[in-house]
């Protein structure tokens, strides 16, 4: 009885709680917004089309290739509790959600909460990890505030806004 226990309280600490994918999707279930959407930079995740007003620096949604990259950017995002894949004028759409008090049913949707993602998902880093050492990271050469090229204090002829602040592979 113990050794089940202290197995179970590894698998926890390791986490190995991660919900059964893809059982733990929920289909034709959709949480609309509700005054819940989560407005987030999903660009440096890799969100490039399909964000609201056209700006995926603070968007609750974005074109996406697969289903997968909704679970792996609600996982990377800390205020996200739930995620949202579907159709939104002819593309395939992920939304971010902090609740889920708009949820209901809706044909051809599927939603899940921040626990259901693939195996071994792991938080994403935000922009290219290659470009960043010592003082220079995302939030010092990326964020908004810097305009729509960056801090131009941290490029040079081989860095710049386009090669660091998008990640290296597409969601």
């Amino acid at each position: 009885m113990y050794s089940a226990r202290l197995s179970l309280l590894s698998a926890f600490l390791l986490g190995a709680n991660a919900q059964n994918w893809p059982a733990c999707q929920e289909q034709n279930t959709v949480v609309r917004n509700a005054g819940q959407a989560l407005f987030a930079n999903l660009q440096g995740y890799g969100a490039t089309i399909g964000c609201f007003i056209d700006d995926c620096m603070s968007s609750d949604k974005f074109v996406a290739s697969e289903i997968e990259s909704c679970a792996k950017v609600c996982y990377s995002l800390p205020e996200c509790q739930f995620w949202v894949w579907g159709t939104e004028e002819g593309e395939q759409k992920c939304w971010f959600r902090t609740g889920d008090s708009g949820r209901e049913a809706g044909e051809g949707w599927v939603s899940g909460s921040k626990g259901c993602h693939p195996p071994g998902t792991q938080v994403m880093a935000m922009g290219n990890s290659e470009c960043w050492a010592e003082s220079f990271g995302y939030p010092e050469c990326c964020e908004a505030k810097y305009g729509p090229n960056g801090n131009a204090q941290c490029w040079d002829g081989v860095y710049n806004y386009d090669r660091c602040c998008f990640p290296k592979e597409e969601l």
